[in-house]
């Protein structure tokens, strides 16, 4: 295997291992309580479940759409990144989604799933296809998605649907875009 397929590779097995991690816990009902997204648990100071969250679903349909999402994502836009790219874009996404529903939704009072954290990799990725001259694809991921977030932010099943997550999700990966490309800007001039 050559080196150009390192990336790649690494891609993949965070990509299981965290499909893994969140198929064990989204099994165990009982977790759900304990890991989920709750507005007073988080402001008494269980600062976890700003992550956590993203890793409990509702039920196995909910964690199937969200896999899936994940995997054709990963695949079609995340080729070019490195795997602490991949996990600082994901942990990004997913406390900056979190964050933002505290501070701008105070009606919400409990979130679970993946689905902002999806929408973060997504913006992330398809400006880093922009800034990679893949300029097509990136055109048509950020189509889709912005159609997407338009339209389509609506209950695709019984579960309820917290369409702003997928945008906050989004922002929290265009400002990760935003300061990776800062970051490479900076390591050229130095």
């Amino acid at each position: 295997m050559g080196i150009g397929n390192r990336p790649r590779l690494n891609i993949f097995i965070a990509l299981f291992t965290l499909m893994l991690c969140i198929s064990l816990l989204s099994v165990y009902p009982k977790f759900l309580p304990l890991l989920m997204w709750n507005r007073e648990a988080i402001t008494a100071g269980e600062w976890w479940r700003l992550f956590s969250a993203h890793i409990v679903h509702l039920d196995s349909s909910h964690l199937q759409l969200n896999l899936i999402g994940l995997v054709l994502i990963v695949v079609s836009l995340c080729q070019s990144m490195t795997l602490w790219e991949l996990i600082t874009l994901l942990v990004t996404c997913a406390c900056g989604t979190s964050y933002l529903l505290l501070y701008l939704q105070p009606n919400l009072h409990w979130y679970v799933g993946l689905s902002g954290v999806l929408h973060g990799v997504w913006a992330a990725a398809a400006a880093l296809c922009w800034m990679d001259l893949q300029k097509r694809v990136a055109m048509c991921a950020w189509f889709v998605l912005i159609v997407k977030l338009i339209f389509s932010n609506h209950e695709i099943t019984d579960m309820p649907v917290v369409s702003d997550a997928h945008v906050y999700g989004a922002a929290s990966g265009l400002a990760w875009a935003c300061l990776w490309w800062l970051g490479e800007r900076k390591s050229i001039f130095d």
